[in-house]
């Protein structure tokens, strides 16, 4: 159902009157009829509604709230304070009514023009009417400001729901009688269009009388007021002033008494009282002519106000002659105008309650004053009371009689000062009640105006509402057409996503198989990392074990040079023992041979560990170039699939051109034909103005011919009957062209709306261009960003590892570094403790124990064995000991550089060993740095999810509004014909298909975010997964490199502390080496 067949408004006297008539409870339905036009010239069928007229009209009953008028402003508050309301039902009904109206502006879609047509008729006499003017003083008076008790804001609400529904109700039946009125026969059209007019020409007289009441009412209100204000005002104002001039005679009696019997203390008390109430009165006279002031200043203001109304009047005036043929243009001003005129009123309205506000306080002001005149009295009274007890009891001098007259003379000068300025202030108000009466008067000239504009408004948009109903049908066959062209772009659409679909099905795919691989590559590397790590520890004890041994080498050497300092002593005591050190000599070369076996199968076990290394090492670069296959086969994939979404854009844009340019063309055509209809209207316009000037010339002719026909009697009636005929002829060629320019002006309105609708299409289509294109540029931003982001990520990891890498290569020097310190430490250590075990001993033993080391048979001897002893022959055993101490140095240097040559070898396999291992980090940060990438994509996907869940809620949302419609549509219509239900039920089954359309797309749109959501959720918890699997090996990292620096810190402090240790034990060693000093020089001096 079109929109604009149901902007009608009823009159609001006879939806919310309870008291209307039953005429005009009938003729609701055809109060809306007024589109046609109401000046047809055939003769009018009698109809039972002529005696309406005669009927006494119905005083309306609705509440006055918009602009009070003059008269009602000095009575108002009494009015509502103290008259009782005899029909408290109807007026809340009023209320309520006018709530209604306000309330259901928007649901009706009334235009503005008719919203102010209720503020026409609600003037203050309206309210008036109902109260008495003898209730403006009566017993029955109320002193709160409220007439009766509101209903409930539930209640309210309640009869404006139903209100809405009756009025919803009423709109349709109207809808579907104007439509079964245009399927009628035209004689019966005409018919009807007759009673209507006959009907609405009844309504306007009814109103017009109603008006002519209502102004008379409130002309008598305002003479009135008019007279309250004119003789109320001034008989107080004289009667407060003779009152004065009583009090002011009297006390001049009175003082004149006093002076005659001179009681001057008491006059001199009296004459200071009345100073001070003189000067009270002036304070009060100067506030007066203040508000007096400010009264003329508002008045001029209402007098300029009402100049620049008079010149706005003017002008519409002039432009309403200039603008007659403009339609719409000529009905915006129009409105326009109303609006400003209603607002100019309003604020004139609001400075005359101004004004009366003032009134009323200048009333209040003179009421203050007659109760400062009471109490003057009543302290005259007083001072009357005590100047006679004064009397009795004392006198007073001439001089305070003399004083007192001389205060009295100045008291009368004030006094005659007041009533000048309370003369003044009279003629000030006079002056001003004239002003108001002006004003009041160019106001009822105002209002006057309105009302004639507001009638011809009224005429125009009645007309205006048939071409609305031509318009709506032309939008329900675009509408057709654009949801038949969004059904073939949400086919394509589905195909589009039916091809990504798959192409992420293939991606996903590919990802799973990578990521196996990747699982079982890391799980190899992790029992590789677990094999290196126990080999790592083997070759630490190894080098324990190679360190131990180069210790007791050391031990050896010190020894050996200790012995040959001793070996002239100890000569005679090693040949005894030579043939033990033999045997000693023999255990320590196989111990030799069995420590040379050892190194060599630690030899060949170093040699598989380095192949095992470099077989992970392999393993691990094919692993690395396979993963790097992957993700270029990945990255050419969603290349592929940006440029397939690319050419897509592309395809949409040049289709979206060819349409606009095809709506152009449409546009120019539809141009070019409503140029062309204007001109056939124009014609048609011309030819019924001809038609019209010929039928006024037939009517003439005709009332000339009846006139003599009437004169020559019956013989010419021939002629008679012949121009009857051709009168009958010229009205159906009359009502032939009225017909041909109605359907002109259908034909044009419709083709208008067509052109509209294309305007309107083309306008959606540049936003949708301008939103794609706006799309694009976010991504374009978004994949820029984020490939500046992954420079940026790239740089720092290259810095920090460059960073790391140089402090591992200064942790491995410091580590060799302590290494060898610690060996030499450990050397030095055993070295001086086996010295002080044997420089504890007796020197004889030495030369016993190098027989031992080298063996009694390898000895030389020089004569017999008691010269080998140095206190004996020392000569001998000198060369003998020398002997065995180039012999154990030569054995020495071949052990020493046998070790370095294994040492250098396996520090050259450690090193490349090192070098793996830091390469292999820098490929686990750059893993890292992928990772990040794949998260971003994540939040990325994760947003346009979210962007296509609000769309589903939306499209939702507006599901649910149409099933909601369809539903109070169904529940509010009314079987009152069966061409209504026929009506009804094909909306009904329109409205339902579109409903099932609007779902069907819905369930597609469902299906489509719901097998994204899938995806979405997949990738999610695949790209989950990985995140935190290559957290956790970051941490692990982390805590490991951690765990490497603790230990290095641990291990320095170790050696720093053992450094400590071995320095306190050199100097300890150093002592006792000064000791063995003196001791051996004791020996040689003896």
């Amino acid at each position: 159902m079109p929109s604009e067949a149901l902007n009608i408004r009823f009159p609001d006297d006879l939806v919310n009157t309870p008291h209307a008539s039953p005429n005009d409870s009938l003729n609701l339905s055809r109060i809306s009829f007024g589109t046609m036009e109401s000046s047809f010239a055939s003769p009018v069928k009698p109809s039972p509604l002529a005696s309406l007229p005669n009927d006494p009209p119905t005083p309306p009953t609705q509440p006055y709230n918009s602009v009070r008028r003059r008269g009602a402003s000095r009575f108002a508050p009494e009015l509502d304070d103290k008259t009782p309301v005899p029909n408290k039902t109807s007026r809340e009904k009023d209320l309520l009514a006018v709530s209604d109206g306000e309330d259901t502006e928007a649901a009706m879609d009334t235009p503005v023009r008719e919203r102010k047509l209720g503020s026409l008729y609600d003037t203050p006499a309206l309210g008036r009417a109902k109260r008495t003017r003898s209730s403006l003083g009566g017993p029955g008076a109320t002193t709160n400001g409220k007439t009766g008790l509101k209903p409930s804001l539930r209640d309210q609400e309640d009869h404006i729901s139903n209100l809405n529904k009756e009025c919803f109700a009423l709109k349709l039946k109207v809808h579907f009688l104007e439509e079964k009125l245009h399927g009628i026969r035209l004689g019966e059209d005409i018919e009807k269009t007759h009673k209507q007019n006959t009907d609405l020409k009844v309504e306007v007289k009814l109103r017009g009388r109603e008006l002519k009441r209502l102004k008379k009412l409130l002309l008598e209100l305002e003479d009135e007021l008019k007279q309250t204000q004119e003789g109320g005002i001034a008989d107080e104002l004289k009667q407060k002033l003779e009152e004065k001039n009583a009090e002011l005679a009297a006390l001049k009696r009175k003082l004149d008494a006093a002076q005659s019997r001179g009681q001057s203390s008491s006059s001199a008390a009296t004459l200071a009282a009345l100073q001070e109430e003189n000067d009270v009165l002036l304070a009060r006279q100067e506030e007066l002519e203040e508000e007096v002031h400010n009264a003329k200043a508002l008045l001029e203001e209402t007098n300029e106000e009402l100049e620049r109304m008079q010149h706005l009047l003017e002008q519409r005036e002039a432009d309403e002659s200039a603008d007659d043929r403009v339609g719409k243009g000529r009905r915006a001003r129009y409105e326009a105008r109303l609006e400003e005129l209603e607002a100019q009123l309003h604020e004139s309205a609001q400075r005359e309650r101004e004004l009366e506000a003032g009134i009323r306080e200048r009333d209040q002001q003179n009421e203050m004053l007659s109760d400062l005149n009471e109490r003057m009295k009543a302290e005259l009274k007083e001072i009357d009371r005590r100047r006679e007890e004064a009397h009795i009891d004392r006198s007073a001098s001439r001089v305070e009689a003399y004083e007192e007259r001389e205060e009295r003379e100045a008291l009368e000068e004030e006094v005659n000062i007041l009533r000048d300025k309370h003369a003044a202030t009279q003629i000030a108000l006079e002056q001003k009640t004239t002003q108001i009466e002006a004003l009041q008067h160019e106001k009822e000239s105002m209002i006057m105006d309105h009302e004639r504009m507001v009638a011809e408004i009224d005429d125009e948009w009645r007309g205006e509402l048939l071409e609305a109903r031509g318009r709506s049908e032309e939008f329900q066959d675009v509408l057709s057409e654009r949801e038949n062209e969004l059904k073939e772009k949400a086919e394509r659409i589905t195909e589009l996503e039916a091809t990504i679909t798959e192409l992420h099905e293939k991606f996903e795919h590919a990802l799973a198989h990578v990521d196996r691989e990747r699982d079982e590559k890391d799980s190899e590397i992790e029992s590789a990392n677990r094999e290196i790590e126990r080999l790592a520890e083997r070759v630490w004890a190894l080098e324990e074990e190679l360190e131990e041994s180069i210790a007791r080498l050391d031990e050896i050497r010190g020894d050996a040079e200790e012995r040959e300092r001793v070996a002239k002593e100890v000569s005679s005591t090693l040949k005894e023992k030579l043939a033990t050190a033999k045997a000693q000599l023999t255990e320590m070369t196989a111990a030799y041979e069995q420590c040379r076996e050892e190194i060599l199968t630690h030899r060949t076990r170093e040699d598989e560990l380095a192949r095992n290394v470099q077989d992970l090492c392999d393993e691990l670069d094919a692993e690395r170039e396979a993963r790097g296959r992957t993700e270029r086969e990945n990255r050419e994939q969603l290349e592929r699939i940006e440029r397939e979404w690319d050419e897509d854009a592309e395809k949409w844009r040049l289709e979206m051109e060819e349409k606009e340019q095809k709506w152009r063309k449409d546009r120019d055509d539809r141009d070019a034909a409503y140029r062309k209809a204007q001109a056939e209207l124009a014609s048609a316009r011309t030819q019924l103005n001809q038609r019209t000037a010929d039928l006024e010339s037939a009517r003439k002719s005709l009332h000339a011919l009846e006139s003599e026909s009437r004169k020559l009697g019956e013989s010419h009636t021939t002629d008679r009957f012949s121009l009857e005929l051709e009168l009958d002829r010229l009205r159906r060629d009359l009502a032939r062209c009225e017909d041909d320019l109605k359907r002109a002006r259908n034909e044009l309105a419709d083709k208008e709306a067509k052109v509209r609708d294309r305007e309107s299409a083309l306008d959606r289509l540049h936003v949708e261009h301008r939103d794609l294109a706006t799309k694009l540029a976010t991504q374009t931003q978004a994949k820029i960003n984020v490939s500046e982001k992954l420079d940026s990520a790239q740089a720092s990891l290259k810095v920090s590892e460059a960073e790391l890498a140089s402090q591992r290569t200064r942790i491995s020097e410091l580590e060799q570094r302590l290494s060898k310190d610690q060996r030499a430490l450990l050397s030095t250590e055993h070295q001086y403790r086996d010295q002080l075990t044997e420089r504890n001993t007796l020197l004889l033993t030495i030369y016993q124990y190098m027989d031992k080391i080298l063996g009694v048979d390898k000895t030389p001897k020089k004569g017999t064995a008691s010269e080998t002893k140095p206190f004996t022959n020392f000569g001998v055993f000198h060369d003998n000991l020398i002997t065995r101490l180039k012999a154990l140095s030569q054995i020495q240097l071949d052990f020493d550089r046998r070790c370095k040559e294994a040492e250098s070898r396996y520090g050259d396999k450690l090193a490349e060993v090192k070098k793996q291992l830091d390469f292999k980090w820098k490929q686990i940060d750059r893993f890292e740095a992928s990772v990040k990438n794949l998260t971003e994509v994540k939040a990325s996907w994760r947003r346009k999810y979210s962007a296509k869940e609000g769309e589903l809620e939306a499209v939702k949302s507006s599901n649910t509004e149409l099933s909601a419609q369809l539903t109070a549509l169904k529940r509010t219509q009314h079987a009152d014909s069966p061409t209504e239900i026929r009506a009804l039920t094909a909306r009904a089954t329109i409205a339902e298909r579109r409903a099932t359309n609007a779902q069907n797309q819905l369930m597609q749109a469902e299906e489509r975010m719901a097998a994204l959501n899938e995806r979405t959720s997949s990738s999610d918890g695949k790209w989950e997964a990985r995140v935190k699997e290559y957290e956790m090996r970051l941490k692990a990292a982390e805590e490991k490199v951690k765990r490497e620096r603790q230990g290095a810190k641990e291990r320095v402090n170790e050696l720093e502390a053992s450094i400590r240790t071995l320095q306190r034990q050199i100097e300890h060693t150093n002592r006792r080496n000064q000791q063995l000093g003196e001791v051996l020089e004791a020996n040689n001096a003896s």
